[in-house]
């Protein structure tokens, strides 16, 4: 209660700087990626912050900016040759998802905090203030595994509502990994809520990493 998600970044990286000392020793470790290859990592924080926006425009040269929309969009990366399995069943926060893990999240090593999260993405987190098409959201990915993710709450039942309107509107076009809409979740919201940061960390996901573990 009363965190925004840059709380919760420093207090993951005040979190991995307590703990790998205590556990292990140093900061450096030797981890797998995805596909097996070993890496030497260096978890001293302060750790990039990196944009949806500019992770695509780098990987892919697509500017997400000028793409409002899903078929916009689906245009574009047809343009660069991107294969996409599944692309025209896919809503637009869901397919940006998938162009990343497409062609950047393959080239993440190092930790890095991804932000700038698309609002379809990310139906439970607050509207960025400077940008209504983003959310208040990171995610900690490591040797291209996602480890940790998480947001500053959205406590707004009328945007809530809004949100989960436009997921049903794409699970019912065949987004199949669209939200399912919360009616009990909003009527608790509205009775109030602080502002709040939810934090998930993948336990699993870390110690596998550090024990060099294929899954």
């Amino acid at each position: 209660a009363y965190w925004n998600y840059e709380d919760n970044m420093r207090f993951t990286e005040e979190m991995f700087s307590y703990m790998f000392p205590k556990l292990i020793g140093t900061m450096k470790v030797d981890v797998k990626d995805k596909e097996g290859e070993t890496h030497t990592i260096d978890f001293t924080a302060p750790w990039p912050r990196v944009t949806f926006q500019e992770l695509i425009l780098k990987d892919a040269g697509i500017d997400l900016s000028k793409h409002t929309t899903v078929e916009s969009l689906r245009e574009a990366i047809t343009e660069k040759g991107i294969k996409i399995d599944g692309m025209n069943h896919l809503g637009l926060g869901n397919l940006i998802d998938h162009l990343y893990k497409k062609v950047s999240r393959p080239k993440l090593i190092s930790p890095i905090f991804l932000i700038g999260h698309p609002l379809e993405l990310s139906p439970l987190a607050r509207k960025n203030d400077t940008n209504p098409n983003i959310v208040d959201r990171f995610q900690l990915v490591v040797a291209t595994w996602e480890v940790l993710n998480a947001y500053s709450e959205l406590v707004d039942p009328i945007d809530q509502t809004q949100r989960f309107d436009a997921q049903s509107s794409a699970k019912d076009a065949g987004d199949t990994e669209a939200h399912s809409k919360d009616d009990e979740y909003v009527e608790s919201m509205e009775y109030g809520m602080p502002p709040i940061s939810g934090f998930g960390m993948g336990i699993d996901r870390m110690v596998t990493l550090l024990t060099q573990q294929d899954n």
